[in-house]
């Protein structure tokens, strides 16, 4: 794990996942596929989510004064459902192998595709009123709640429901926070009750701790540096390049 190619795929992720809390909500869809090249099966979630969480706290500190949580309110139960799918997929799978790296792939795809026709097609399935029905709002929460606990890759979902809304850039940011802030941290029981009593491995390693670490320094330069970007960057051009690196790397995942 501790190679000098696996410290440099990290630090990558890391500085993705600290830009994409910041100032590029979704644009961490990268990191998982890339920090499934350095460990495997449930670890890839395990080592993933205190980078994610390190963030968080950044982007929360500085953007919950634009978030509109009332939008949230909705999705609980839906999310709560979707982690329960999740949890399911765990039992299942197991330890994953080859059909956890699968599965991330097209998980990821699948968003990548989502994030795809948010960029550049008519969005004409999203209401422009402010409003959401409520199918609407169950179907983003389970498949939202889902895929962020298996793959902490539910960004292009939330985008996609809050750009619905009309959400501007700092509200949409900030909303964005709080929800992730949140739901990562009630991963973290979850991943160790089914590391501990569930076959298949657990989420957590000293090893993965330890690497995590050394990941802050990455995670710092990119929270900084996204706050600095968010009035200037064009969020197009990024989000573009985030979308055909994750689709290459979903599908290195899928055929390696």
């Amino acid at each position: 794990m501790f190679t000098a190619s696996n410290v440099a795929i990290g630090l990558l992720a890391a500085l993705i996942i600290g830009l994409s809390k910041a100032a590029i909500p979704g644009g961490g869809l990268l990191a998982t596929p890339l920090l499934a090249m350095v460990v495997s099966g449930r670890m890839i979630a395990g080592v993933t989510l205190p980078v994610l969480i390190l963030a968080d706290l950044f982007a929360v500190r500085w953007y919950s004064k634009f978030a509109k949580k009332e939008v949230l309110q909705p999705m609980v139960i839906p999310v709560a459902l979707g982690f329960l799918g999740g949890v399911a997929f765990f039992v299942v799978v197991g330890s994953g192998g080859r059909v956890l790296d699968v599965s991330i792939g097209i998980i990821v795809l699948i968003m990548v595709a989502i994030q795809s026709n948010r960029l550049f097609g008519s969005n004409r399935h999203l209401p422009k009123t402010g409003a959401t029905t409520p199918l609407m709002t169950n179907s983003i929460g389970i498949s939202g709640g889902f895929t962020t606990f298996v793959a902490h890759a539910a960004g292009p979902i939330l985008n996609t429901y809050l750009s619905g809304l009309g959400l501007p850039k700092e509200p949409l940011v900030g909303t964005s926070a709080v929800f992730y802030l949140t739901v990562n941290a009630a991963k973290i029981p979850v991943y160790l009750l089914l590391g501990f009593f569930v076959s298949g491995g657990i989420f957590f390693t000293r090893d993965t701790l330890l690497f995590d670490l050394l990941l802050v320094p990455a995670v710092l330069a990119g929270v900084y540096g996204g706050r600095w970007l968010l009035p200037r960057i064009p969020q197009r051009t990024f989000s573009i390049g985030v979308l055909v690196l994750a689709a290459l790397a979903a599908v290195r995942l899928i055929t390696k």
